[in-house]
């Protein structure tokens, strides 16, 4: 008696509790079969749906104050429109590899606790202003790996606080003067693969606060320097994978705040003296995968600060003592694949980083068998596709930290 007396006691005091909280437990709330529902790290109310075999929307079978929505992998192509405007709590909306065709007008409206919307790998075409109406509180936006290519002026003027936006890899060949209007707050901007010949500078004047910009992939031949006196508070710049051939001395002076810059996969010949003078705070530089047969004495001028450097599977056949001294604070070096770089003519050089803790020298070929004797503090090295057996595995032994 007296345990089924506790036993009620504990389930009305339970109820008790959820009623008074206003919560109510994820397994008791309304979850589709095909779906799987919990709470985020975050304590949000979460719903996946993942490789359903909809025709037709189940969104009225959902729990209606849903926090996080993620559908993916559909068999059939999911419509975005008015059904998600009952969400009223939504924070989270992705809907990636779901066929979806477009975007209806307003299809958000009324969700005012929307931060994030992933539509990425669709199948969107075409964008509209009316499409975001109402968002006024959206931080991110992810449409990349769709097919938009001619994205009208003013489409995202409805996102004022929008910090993120992701384009990568859609069929966009030119830009709109205004594409960016209203977007002030912009911070992380990806125009990564797509096949861009040029940055036109007035495109760009919407977003001048932007602090990463990224265009890796594209086809741009050179920058117009309007760009960095625009984008001047950048501190993270990609270029990589494009076909950039030569940079002047100047190209980077007004990016005074730069502390990532890659280059890899252009067509560089030569990094020229005090190319990156004015980049004092630049920790990490990526100039892999050129075509590079010289780095000046003077290149690395000023680059106090950086700690990581890039330089592999290049055309090098010597790197100065000289070139590496301004390096005080070098971490990692990556030389690999420069087959042409004879490591026997590099003590003196070596000799200016031996502080360093990462080194990468893979498909380099034949070993100096003391190239490693000056190094005390390497705890990463990289030998992969050299020609070591039991023998020449040696050259290792001074290194202790390994």
């Amino acid at each position: 008696m007296n345990f089924n007396i506790s036993t009620r006691c504990a389930a009305l005091l339970f109820v008790l509790t959820v009623l008074l909280s206003g919560t109510i437990p994820a397994y008791a709330r309304k979850c589709p079969d095909d779906c799987h529902c919990d709470l985020d790290p975050k304590g949000r109310y979460r719903t996946v749906c993942n490789k359903v075999e909809w025709v037709n929307s189940k969104l009225p079978s959902f729990e209606p104050d849903i926090e996080v929505l993620i559908i993916s992998n559909t068999r059939h192509p999911i419509n975005v429109g008015p059904q998600f405007q009952n969400f009223k709590k939504l924070e989270i909306l992705r809907i990636v590899d779901a066929n979806v065709p477009s975007v209806g007008d307003k299809s958000f409206w009324g969700l005012i606790r929307l931060k994030t919307i992933d539509l990425s790998r669709n199948n969107i075409t075409q964008l509209a202003m009316e499409n975001f109406r109402g968002q006024d509180n959206l931080i991110e936006l992810d449409l990349s790996r769709n097919r938009l290519d001619n994205i009208a002026s003013g489409t995202f003027a409805h996102l004022k606080e929008l910090k993120t936006l992701h384009l990568i890899d859609n069929s966009i060949t030119e830009f709109n003067q205004r594409l960016f209007l209203h977007l002030a707050k912009l911070k992380h901007l990806d125009l990564s693969y797509n096949s861009i010949d040029d940055l036109p500078p007035e495109v760009f004047k919407d977003v001048q606060d932007l602090k990463i910009l990224r265009v890796r992939g594209c086809r741009l031949s050179n920058i117009n320097p309007q760009i960095y006196n625009i984008l001047s508070h950048l501190t993270e710049l990609d270029l990589g994978q494009n076909q950039i051939k030569f940079l002047d001395k100047e190209e980077f002076k007004d990016l005074r705040h730069l502390q990532t810059l890659r280059l890899d996969g252009n067509q560089l010949s030569v990094i020229v003296d005090e190319l990156f003078t004015h980049q004092k705070g630049l920790t990490l530089l990526d100039i892999s995968r050129n075509r590079l047969a010289k780095i000046a004495d003077r290149a690395f001028e000023n680059l106090t600060n950086l700690t990581y450097l890039d330089a592999s599977y290049n055309k090098l056949s010597h790197i100065e003592p000289v070139c590496f001294q301004p390096l005080r604070n070098l971490q990692t070096l990556n030389i690999s694949g420069n087959v042409q770089l004879d490591l026997n003519e590099m003590e003196n050089t070596i000799n200016v980083i031996i502080n360093i803790t990462g080194l990468m020298v893979a498909d380099m070929g034949a070993l100096p068998p003391n190239l490693f004797s000056p190094f005390r503090r390497l705890s990463a090295l990289n030998l992969s596709g050299n020609h070591i057996d039991n023998f020449t595995l040696q050259i290792i032994e001074p290194l202790d930290q390994l």
